[in-house]
């Protein structure tokens, strides 16, 4: 006998032993959580924070010095609100905690990784500002001296 172990095994038998239809009703269970999911309040805030990781990983939106910068469209505190908002319809507590979990846990992956892109791009403009000085310096003493 297989151990409970909390993981979904989908097993297809061919046998007239009724497999079949324990495998339908693991597919009917499936899809009615999916449209749990899909449902839920935050699920629209989740794919947002996910799309915004993607954006970030991505290079995020180019700026007009053509660095690649990233914006913050949805603060801590306004995803904070966006959740408190949405939880404020009763549902399933264990998907809400799941849910609220996934939407925190995506917001902090996207500033996480938006904090190392920000210092690179300012580093990469101190060097072009630097480099162009340089360049600046030397056509004026190019231009002054006598041919």
């Amino acid at each position: 006998m297989a151990e409970k172990s909390g993981i979904n095994v989908r097993v297809v038998t061919s046998s007239g032993d009724g497999g079949d239809q324990i495998h339908i009703g693991e597919e009917k269970e499936e899809e009615a959580l999916k449209k749990m999911i899909s449902g839920h309040p935050l699920y629209e805030l989740l794919v947002e924070n996910h799309t915004n990781c993607l954006k970030v990983c991505m290079g995020g939106e180019r700026g007009g010095d053509g660095i690649g910068t990233t914006t913050r469209s949805t603060g801590v505190s306004k995803d904070n609100a966006n959740i408190k908002k949405a939880l404020a319809n009763p549902s399933s507590s264990d998907l809400d905690q799941f849910m609220e979990a996934y939407c925190n846990a995506l917001n902090k992956l996207k500033e996480g990784m938006e904090d190392p892109l920000k210092e690179t791009s300012s580093f990469i403009n101190s060097v072009r500002a630097q480099l162009e000085e340089l360049t600046r310096d030397s056509n004026k003493i190019k231009q002054t001296e006598p041919n």
